[in-house]
């Protein structure tokens, strides 16, 4: 699999992992797919639930009840409503939305609907013979695969896909309106909402936000700019169609973008109050006890950030003696910007929630300076004098010092960022953030650093550092540590080599690469002409106490056996036998054998990324057998 579609299942699970309040390791992740994907012949959809479930269990995150794949209806066509994810189905519907697609790896993506429902989909620009649909029309897709994108339902068009015009005339009615209460992520196919909050736009490329509601509740809509569309009119009533229901950090939004909607004059909707400012001065709350509403607290400004934004005043931390929380200021003419170090009364700041995280948006609140010249001691406020050196295994949020080497910088996803990567010592690793900054220097990949009051930082259970408030001096180019690794090892002797090793032959098809049998059958795709080989070993390895099974790709095949794969091609073509030739040479040279394993488990199989014979002393051998001998009579020599 081409590293492309590979970043598409790392978007699909990171996505997944953030809708849930995590900020997950994409490079991990990619790497994990990439060794099972492409190295081991795992398929891809194998794949992607094995990373998640592990990425879950990292973040000890509840994993989703994944519902059976259901059984295909009388006459092979399934309703919309009835679809779920890791079906195959056929299915007869009509476009009724298109988007540009964000990548070229993708043709065409929109929504497609039936009287039952609506679903998202996506045809990838490698699937040949797939027609352009068209908007308005109606279609017949065959072999499409259900998955699922951000806890959301999607349809995924492949080259296994058909798609067959449907020529008569049909009419779609939508389903009944559904209350907000009851919307899961997906495509809602009809919601009726009263239009009752509209919030200021915080991108250029927004259009509209704010809120609608309904008498089952409230939730936020969004509305990007787009040729041809118009704002909503605060408090009109709309009847919407297929509108987006997007998920992040545990609420559903709305996204209009998919969708069509007009305004129904006639209706009236009795919907929730929305909360507004108070009129009178609220009592001084402290950080740790702030809430979502309005709050007023006495603080100090302790850090001042950049703006990310042309029309963001100032950003920054301000904190108390129980906390720190962060605060935008927006431009406003009757706005002035805060004095880093003072400290402030700020008066019915509204406080907003974002992926779990407080803020105090400034804009609505009275801020002054207090004068009578008390100074607040702000928890995690960095030290004036150097920490002494601590281990990563022991970091705590706050600030530390470090003795590290640099193992890994990955690719900086910021323009702002200067520098991010892995840092590590004897006791393990973490990630590290350099952002853009005329003092600091990059980090020297492979040298090992003096760190000194770096800030630790804790984000869903994981911490990282950043160095702009640090001193860091590299030690001398000698100098090393031996960075804690992350695979396992296994020891033991080879005690068989299971059917299907040696050389095999692979599905083609995107996403697939199933190994196919004798007759090069795809349990999916069926027969399989343009098949591609690979060379693998499947065994047992035996300790003496537990016995492993093992899988190990082409790279460590070839290494340990001297047989690459353009030979085994040759021994099996040139042996009556044809594949089982390969394997039984791998048998002469393996069984019996002892080696040292290098890998990771993936349920209860052992995936080997390294490998080397264990080589016996033979007077030690010799020894051990002498022993063993006068043990059952027999006389030592």
């Amino acid at each position: 699999m081409d590293p492309e579609q590979i970043q598409q299942i790392t978007d699909r699970i990171s996505q997944k992992l953030e809708s849930k309040g995590v900020s997950p390791d994409r490079q991990s992740i990619t790497e994990k797919l990439a060794s099972y994907i492409n190295e081991y012949g795992v398929v891809a959809y194998e794949a992607e639930r094995k990373v998640l479930s592990d990425q879950l269990k990292l973040y000890e995150i509840p994993a989703d009840e994944q519902p059976a794949a259901a059984a295909a209806p009388e006459g092979g066509v399934f309703a919309l409503a009835d679809i779920q994810p890791n079906d195959w189905v056929t299915i007869e519907v009509k476009v009724v939305s298109l988007q540009a697609p964000n990548s070229p790896s993708i043709a065409q993506t929109g929504v497609l609907a039936d009287s039952s429902g609506a679903v998202r989909f996506v045809v990838f620009s490698k699937a040949d013979g797939i027609p352009q649909m068209e908007l308005e029309h109606w279609y017949r897709i065959e072999s499409a695969v259900v998955d699922s994108f951000r806890d959301v339902p999607s349809l995924k068009i492949h080259s296994g896909s058909k798609v067959t015009p449907i020529a008569d005339d049909r009419s779609l009615m939508p389903a009944p309106p559904a209350p907000l209460a009851t919307l899961t992520p997906g495509v809602a196919a009809s919601v009726q909402v009263k239009f009752v909050e509209e919030w200021e736009s915080r991108s250029e490329r927004m259009l509209q936000s704010g809120l609608v509601a309904d008498a089952s509740g409230k939730m936020k809509f969004v509305l990007w700019k787009d040729e041809g569309r118009e704002k909503l009119t605060l408090g009109s009533v709309y009847n919407i169609f297929y509108a987006s229901v997007d998920s992040f950090g545990g609420r559903l939004s709305l996204a209009l973008n998919s969708g069509v909607w007009m305004e129904n004059e006639d209706a009236e909707i009795s919907v929730p109050v929305v909360t507004s400012a108070p009129k009178e001065e609220l009592p001084v709350t402290n950080i740790r006890d702030l809430a979502v509403g309005y709050a007023t607290v006495r603080v100090k400004f302790v850090e001042e950030w950049e703006s990310r934004s042309e029309r963001m005043l100032q950003t920054g931390l301000v904190g108390d003696e129980t906390g720190r929380t962060k605060f935008v200021l927006w431009k406003d003419a009757s706005k002035e910007k805060l004095v880093p170090g003072l400290v402030y009364l700020i008066k019915n700041a509204k406080v907003d929630e974002y992926n779990g995280r407080l803020s105090l948006a400034l804009n609505s609140a009275e801020y002054s300076v207090v004068e009578d010249g008390v100074d607040i001691a702000v928890q995690g406020v960095a030290p004036t004098a150097p920490l002494p050196v601590t281990s990563v295994r022991d970091l705590a949020v706050g600030y530390a010092s470090l003795r590290v080497k640099f193992v890994e910088e990955w690719e900086s996803r910021s323009e702002r960022m200067l520098q991010t990567g892995l840092v590590g010592d004897e006791t393990g690793r973490v990630k590290f953030v350099l952002w853009k900054d005329d003092t600091k220097e990059k980090l020297e990949p492979g040298r090992v650093y003096h760190v000194t009051n770096a800030k630790v930082d804790e984000y869903n259970g994981r911490l990282s550092l950043t160095l702009n408030p640090a001193t860091y001096e590299a030690d001398e180019p000698e100098a090393d540590i031996a960075v804690g690794t992350a695979t396992d090892e296994f020891s033991g002797a080879v005690v068989q080599i299971s059917g299907g090793s040696g050389l095999v032959k692979r599905c083609s098809v995107e996403g697939c690469n199933r190994v196919l049998s004798r007759q090069n059958f795809c349990p999916v795709h069926e027969i399989q002409p343009n098949f591609h080989y690979d060379l693998r070993i499947k065994g047992v390895l035996d300790d003496g106490k537990k016995a492993y099974n093992v899988l190990i790709g082409r790279e460590v095949t070839e290494a340990l056996t001297g047989v690459t794969m353009e030979q085994a091609i040759d021994l099996a073509s040139d042996s009556p036998l044809g594949l089982e030739e390969v394997q039984a040479q791998f048998v002469e040279k393996l069984c019996g054998r002892y080696l040292r394993c290098f890998g990771n488990d993936f349920e209860g199989r052992i995936l080997v990324k390294s490998a080397e014979f264990i080589h016996l002393d033979p007077s030690v051998t010799a020894e051990l057998m002498n022993r063993a001998g006068s043990v059952f009579g027999g006389e030592e020599q």
